[in-house]
């Protein structure tokens, strides 16, 4: 992985506080050779950041001889929130600065929810995620919300949750205030939680990044950059099958209609509340016969066919699939790898790696605190978001 190269005091602290999250602590020669900074500017950041509480020393052997004993983490005393809308739920969750979550709220809400539906719910579940974190002695310092089909601050329009914008950020606000919020799309957050939660970014390459679960995303994922460079790629509406079964965007044949929960949900004869409610346990290993196995086979293709499209558009070699497809044997994996391969130009499926990854069904709001807890790494820190208070 290429070392980043912090220059505003922010960006120094927010690349110490980054690797902290990334790794679950580290010793200070380590923050060093990660973060290109010297062993004295490291000293520096690490002990103002110990005095101001987001960070913790404690002692620990290190994993070679004659090597340091102090060992940085970041600090429990610290709280973010998550805000998460999927799987026809929205859930709340409150975490610690190191992607855990220590509590979650959740209830049921129409797929197509209207906005008010959902500040209604969300200022309910907020208001149990502050109280408890009062009762817990936490500081809030961040809080993020992941929203499907989020496109960025310059999108006008959310294509799946046609929303005011400025409206649903004055409720955050007001929810909020004075605790600073983000907003992401939802497979950006799942990235997230891909990378500081499971621990699972270790491949140190820029990948596609392909969540399925309610429905298909992806994201290009650079290994070396951040979060916010991470570019969304809503593959589950790209159209694998002309005429084929209506998609909830009102489309036909669209890959979502294939390969999303509730599709198979169909094949393996449970409905998608009740596979989230068992986790990752809903598809157990020698419960499907013959024809059911056959079946998501089928849609696993689909589904490779879709990701190399997504290939073929930007040249990536390594793919992450994060989902429902990971609870699968070889033979189905496999399947993937069929329609990758029929869809690649030639067939360069020799020249691409597929690494599926714990599917994590039911895992929110973990995808939104993970998030927070990057967007609160990135401030480094600092309270203010003024460009003039985080100069170095």
């Amino acid at each position: 992985m290429a070392k980043a190269e912090p220059q505003s005091r922010r960006q120094t602290r927010g690349a110490i506080l980054e690797l902290l999250l990334r790794r679950k602590g580290a010793f200070r020669p380590e923050l060093s050779a990660s973060t290109a900074l010297t062993d004295v500017s490291v000293w520096r950041i690490v002990s103002e950041l110990r005095q101001e509480g987001w960070v913790v020393e404690s002692r620990k052997r290190a994993p070679y001889v004659g090597g340091p004993s102090s060992f940085f983490t970041l600090s429990n005393d610290h709280a973010v929130l998550g805000v998460e809308l999927s799987n026809g739920r929205l859930s709340v969750g409150l975490g610690g600065l190191d992607a855990s979550v220590l509590q979650s709220w959740r209830c049921a809400i129409p797929a197509e929810p209207d906005q008010g539906v959902f500040e209604s719910r969300c200022r309910e579940l907020l208001g149990e995620a502050l109280a408890q974190r009062g009762r817990r002695g936490l500081r809030a310092v961040q809080a993020a919300v992941a929203l499907p089909g989020y496109g960025g601050p310059a999108h006008r329009r959310n294509a799946i949750f046609p929303w005011d914008l400025e409206r649903l950020h004055a409720f955050l606000r007001q929810c909020l205030n004075p605790v600073p919020v983000a907003l992401t799309n939802s497979v950006i957050a799942q990235a997230a939680y891909d990378r500081y939660a499971i621990g699972a970014d270790a491949l140190g390459r820029d990948h596609l990044f392909v969540f399925v679960g309610h429905g298909v995303a992806a994201a290009i994922v650079s290994a070396a950059g951040a979060l916010d460079a991470f570019a969304p790629v809503e593959m589950g509406h790209a159209v694998v099958q002309r005429g084929g079964a209506r998609c909830r965007c009102g489309h036909h044949g669209c890959l979502e209609a294939y390969t999303s929960l509730q599709a198979v949900g169909e094949i393996v004869g449970l409905d998608e509340a009740s596979m989230l409610a068992r986790g990752d346990a809903w598809l157990e290993p020698g419960a499907l016969g013959p024809r059911e196995l056959a079946q998501l086979r089928d849609r696993l293709v689909l589904l490779g066919l879709g990701i190399g499209n997504a290939l073929n558009l930007h040249g990536l070699r390594d793919v992450v699939i994060s989902g429902w497809p990971s609870l699968l044997g070889p033979e189905e994996t496999a399947a993937v790898a069929h329609g990758v391969d029929e869809s690649l130009l030639g067939g360069l499926l020799d020249d691409v790696t597929l690494h599926f990854r714990k599917p994590g069904t039911g895992s929110d709001p973990g995808a939104s605190v993970a998030f927070a807890a990057w967007a609160f790494a990135r401030r480094g820190g600092v309270d203010s978001p003024e460009p003039a208070a985080l100069a170095a």
